[in-house]
């Protein structure tokens, strides 16, 4: 296959260690860090590079795939072309790192706002990690009354206890990857984790999303999203993140 994908810059070592392991052909364009933060920036990007890609023409694709989550519900309306759109099911890098959604949700269910960060996060502009964004991550602002109409009255209370204010400040999590755990980042977070007086948590990641994703692995409906042309991407905001309408 040959396949255009659209990736955040943050994953370039991990894209780029992919790429020349799979049998695929892989045209890959990066966007630059920091997008998500006006999802309508974003989405808006990302829509014109799924619009360039074509079936015929000096380059063919077979499939257009995004390394990208739902990001702040950027991707929330993105519509596949001509060509099918492949993403996976997390919310951001951070699902993406850890192998799935469900992965995700087990590290952080009792703190969905907790900052972290990881290499390409860190060596990629001024900020040293991320914040959680749980109140885009749920789609609504954030209110009580808005929770309980969602999810119920139950976990409603537990998901505003999850972003208390300063809960999310007491840690940060270092996520590794064998990619790059040669380049020292965990040691650069651990002197700022004890110089804030917080505590460091280390995840590993499992990157098998993100290698499925560049051999055109998509058989697993839990994982990826299928997008086929004239469909749009939805956040369905539950265990499969998105779906196609």
């Amino acid at each position: 296959m040959r396949l255009k994908l659209i990736a955040c810059e943050v994953f370039v070592r991990e894209i780029a260690y992919f790429i020349s392991k799979t049998s695929n052909i892989v045209d890959v364009e990066f966007l630059e860090k920091g997008l998500h933060e006006k999802s309508e920036v974003l989405r808006a990007k990302l829509q014109e590079r799924i619009d360039a890609a074509k079936i015929t023409g000096k380059t063919p694709y077979d499939a257009v795939v995004l390394a990208y989550g739902l990001c702040g519900n950027s991707a929330e309306g993105l519509m596949a072309g001509e060509l099918p759109l492949v993403t996976a099911r997390v919310h951001d890098c951070a699902g993406f790192l850890l192998g799935s959604n469900k992965r995700f949700m087990e590290y952080f269910k009792d703190n969905l706002s907790q900052p972290f960060t990881f290499a390409g996060y860190m060596e990629r502009g001024d900020s040293m990690y991320r914040e959680g964004e749980t109140m885009k991550l749920y789609g609504t602002q954030g209110t009580y009354d808005e929770f309980v109409k969602m999810y119920g009255e139950e976990n409603a209370k537990f998901i505003m206890e999850s972003l208390s204010p300063g809960k999310h400040n007491e840690a940060i999590v270092y996520i590794e990857t064998e990619v790059t755990k040669h380049l020292g980042f965990d040691n650069k977070t651990k002197e700022y984790a004890e110089k804030e007086k917080i505590k460091y948590i280390e995840y590993k990641a499992d990157l098998s999303l993100m290698q499925d994703l560049v051999d055109g692995k998509w058989e697993d409906k839990e994982r990826f999203l299928v997008v086929k042309p004239g469909q749009t991407v939805k956040a369905c905001y539950d265990e499969f993140v998105i779906k196609a309408v």
